[in-house]
């Protein structure tokens, strides 16, 4: 009995020490003294938002900036803006990289960034501070692991006019309302205000009847395809409800829809509400505009409480970097809570991604940017697999049928009918094009 104790115990101690040396070869090395390369839009830019600030906390450490710029004026002869970028980070070979979300991803997939995991382990570095549910979306883009991290984020909400609220004796939005109930809020607009001039309920930018349909029908949570992607399933009840709503708003002069992204009814006091990201309060502040506005959520739906939000600028660390440990100490000062503190107090139009530090602009709660839970991935097509191009081939079919229904020309059921014929044939064309290649996975 005392032979088979001392031998497990003999057992579990080698299996300590293996696991001990494991542990060890993964850690990263000790700091020391030396030159990182970075990529940033240019050295000005960094040194203005993270540098100086960086190299007083780690005056050992110097930083090449390798500028943004050279990507456009070097590598303008390719036309494919991945190979493009991967000319420009092979040729450059830099230690932090700063990537969107398409080429994080692809770089992921092609084991070209270090695994944050380990070195966020080791040094008990806090990932509970960001936005709720951004860890977990930068995961999904990592397939399960985290390579990257982001400092700032752009995410929109529902901006709204007080004083129209008030003058049309109507309730403000509220958090976490429906499309059918910010809809129907919107119709209690159409009309001429004190001015005598048209006021919109909804200005949208950036959008025509067919956009919106679709926004507002992946918002809803409807899908748009069988779950093999085999099929364009538009004629459904469910979509000609939204093909009605986005109609009525349209024919009614309640929603205005801007395709060139202006937003000046909403500027001038014409629009009730609009959607915007952080830099619209900016934009409000510096255009001398006197307005008591105030912000909402976004839309959602009872199943997903959820927004997406823009990374453009995801820091990364290049798996063939020599330095990984200054890399790292870079990364995680970026996304620290001690910058996101001080990019707080000098608001420049985007968020920092930690919570609880830009609680307020201009004595308005900015409580809404941050109450949803970052999507995951867009909700675009459902769980299908669908070729990349085929939202580019749908939208003008889309808008053209919309067109037609506001214009009385077709019915809802009618233009239904025709658009799922069209999202048919433009599926085949658009999987034809595309091949395996260009094949992608949006998950909702």
């Amino acid at each position: 009995m005392k032979r088979v104790w001392r031998t497990g115990i003999f057992m579990l101690t080698i299996l300590s020490l293996l696991s001990s040396c494991a542990e060890q070869k993964e850690e990263l090395e000790p700091l020391q003294a030396g030159t990182i390369k970075v990529v940033y839009l240019d050295e000005e830019s960094f040194y203005e938002d993270y540098g100086k600030y960086f190299k007083l906390q780690f005056p050992q450490i110097d930083v090449e900036v390798i500028s943004k710029s050279k990507l456009i004026t070097e590598f303008n002869h390719v036309t494919d803006y991945k190979e493009a970028t991967r000319k420009f980070l092979n040729t450059y070979s830099p230690d932090v990289l700063l990537l969107d979300e398409e080429m994080f991803k692809a770089f992921v997939e092609e084991g070209k960034l270090y695994n944050l995991e380990t070195a966020i382990h080791q040094d008990n570095f806090d990932v509970d501070g960001f936005m709720p549910g951004l860890i977990d979306k930068l995961k999904a883009l990592g397939k399960g692991d985290l390579y990257g991290l982001v400092p700032r984020v752009i995410v929109h909400a529902l901006y709204y006019n007080a004083d129209l609220f008030k003058e049309y004796q109507v309730e403000p939005p509220r958090n976490k309302m429906t499309w059918q109930e910010l809809m129907e809020l919107a119709a209690r607009f159409a009309g001429s205000g004190s001015s005598g001039q048209h006021v919109y309920g909804l200005e949208e930018t950036y959008s025509d009847p067919g956009r919106e349909v679709l926004n507002i029908g992946f918002d809803s949570g409807l899908r748009l395809f069988d779950e093999k992607a085999d099929h364009v399933l538009i004629n459904t009840d469910g979509w000609k409800s939204v093909m009605k709503l986005v109609t009525d708003g349209v024919r009614s002069g309640s929603v205005i829809l801007n395709s060139n992204g202006s937003n000046k009814h909403f500027m001038n006091k014409e629009a009730a509400m609009i959607f915007g990201s952080p830099d619209l309060m900016l934009s409000l502040k510096q255009n001398g505009i006197q307005m008591n506005w105030g912000i909402a959520t976004m839309p959602v739906h009872s199943n997903d409480e959820s927004v997406n939000i823009s990374s453009r600028e995801i820091f990364a660390i290049s798996a063939a970097s020599s330095n990984k440990r200054a890399a790292w100490e870079l990364v995680k000062f970026v996304n620290g809570a001690d910058m996101a503190k001080s990019n707080s107090k000098t608001y420049n139009g985007t968020l920092p991604s930690r919570t609880g530090f830009l609680k307020e602009y201009d004595g308005k709660s900015l409580e809404a940017f941050y109450m949803l839970k970052v999507r995951e991935t867009a909700k675009k097509w459902g769980n299908a697999h669908v070729p990349e191009p085929f939202f580019r081939m749908f939208v003008e079919p889309m808008r053209a049928e919309m067109q037609a229904v506001i214009e009385n020309r077709k019915t809802v059921d009618e233009a239904a009918a025709v658009l799922e014929e069209k999202g048919q044939a433009v599926l085949m064309q658009a999987r034809s094009e595309t091949g395996k290649r260009g094949i992608v996975d949006r998950k909702r």
